[in-house]
């Protein structure tokens, strides 16, 4: 086979389905067969605007190895054995190792101002661009999951797939993550005044999109006691109950003061330890500060995309009287991924049920249709 096929982002709102030749396989690195891609919404933010340059879209990739390159370690990245035909599943990005930020935090999303990201134009990540992988050529790339095939570069962290999961599943390695690295967060020292990952705590999860019914999961595997969730629509505000929620809060029939009200009536008045906000409406964080007990912690991890929205807050009155812990999160590092590959595994923790829709890879404007609706998780598998 000499061609690959991929759905390419060529201007706002429009894919065009071409044929691309096949490169060579890179040093170090492999060609995979695309099995699935889970559309995230920044894919559908992205497609509203104009590409910096044609690409193939899809940073949430699971793949079968097709062919090695010259001097490729046949490891995955916890040292599982690979060999062709195994499946992978990616950290979509390649930190370049040798800026301040790599050099001061380590390799991780969204610190490297030098590196490359797998379907995602590197300017609209907002750490620099373009990366030294990308160029102004009006020639695309094979290095998304919108395309029948992946170019894998040297550097990339991937991770062996078990022959019992599905690659649906699979896909989800990149969202949950984005939740493991959310809770992760929040992580302190046992016995200090702000630990809120403890057998009696009470989360308020917002937005019940995938990111947001993985947190739940999360928490849920940690022994969280009591987790309250807020969203809008019908099929995801039911995954959630089924997925652990105590109480599940409809937006479009409470006002922001029922649910504090709500919140605060579960919580003896105090409101919640912990609030994660993923819901992707900035109005959401000023809300979940209040919904936040004194002391407690807040994480955003929805609003990574800017919208052009800005939001009021009292810094006295809503953070520094209350002594809010307020954490914004973007950057996560392999670690997480790894995590995340651990939970993807547990039979007791029901993944699949957030796929409801799979779409042939050929037909991405079909999933972003579903994704639009009422469905939970979209994932595009090979036709």
């Amino acid at each position: 086979m000499s061609n690959a096929t991929a759905s390419i982002w060529t201007a706002p709102g429009r894919l065009e389905r071409r044929d691309l030749p096949l490169p060579p396989v890179p040093v170090g690195g492999l060609l995979l067969r695309v099995e699935a891609n889970g559309i995230c919404g920044t894919d559908l933010h992205l497609l509203d605007g104009a590409p910096p340059r044609p690409t193939v879209l899809g940073h949430e990739i699971v793949g079968t190895v097709v062919a090695f390159g010259e001097g490729t370690a046949r490891l995955d990245a916890g040292d599982e054995p690979l060999a062709e035909g195994d499946r992978v599943a990616l950290f979509p990005w390649i930190p370049c190792g040798a800026c301040w930020a790599c050099r001061r935090f380590g390799p991780a999303a969204a610190t490297c101002t030098k590196g490359f990201v797998y379907g995602i134009p590197f300017e609209a990540t907002g750490a620099g661009g373009p990366s030294p992988l990308e160029d102004d050529a009006t020639a695309p790339a094979l290095t998304g999951g919108y395309g029948s095939h992946l170019v894998v570069y040297p550097g990339t962290y991937y991770w062996r797939v078990p022959d019992s999961m599905s690659s649906a599943v699979a896909s989800l390695l990149d969202p949950l993550a984005v939740a493991v690295r959310a809770v992760d967060m929040t992580r302190t020292a046992t016995g200090t005044w702000d630990e809120v990952l403890t057998p009696d705590s009470t989360a308020v999860v917002q937005g019940a999109g995938p990111v947001g019914l993985l947190t739940v999961l999360v928490l849920r595997a940690l022994g969280v006691h009591r987790i309250i969730v807020t969203g809008a629509r019908p099929s995801r505000l039911a995954a959630a109950a089924s997925l652990g929620a105590e109480e599940v809060l409809d937006v479009r029939a409470t006002s922001a003061a029922d649910r504090l009200a709500r919140v605060r009536a579960m919580t003896a008045g105090r409101g919640a330890d912990l609030v994660i906000d993923c819901s992707n409406a900035p109005d959401a964080l000023t809300e979940g500060i209040r919904l936040s007990r004194r002391l407690g912690t807040v994480v955003e991890v929805g609003n990574m995309v800017n919208a052009g929205s800005e939001i009021r807050l009292d810094p006295a009155v809503d953070i520094c009287q209350r002594n809010i812990r307020l954490l914004g999160m973007s950057a996560n590092p392999p670690r997480s991924y790894a995590e995340a590959m651990a939970l993807l595994g547990r039979e007791d923790l029901p993944f699949a049920s957030l796929v409801t829709d799979e779409v042939p890879l050929s037909e991405p404007e079909a999933a972003f249709a579903a994704l639009r609706g009422d469905a939970i998780k979209v994932v595009l598998v090979a036709d």
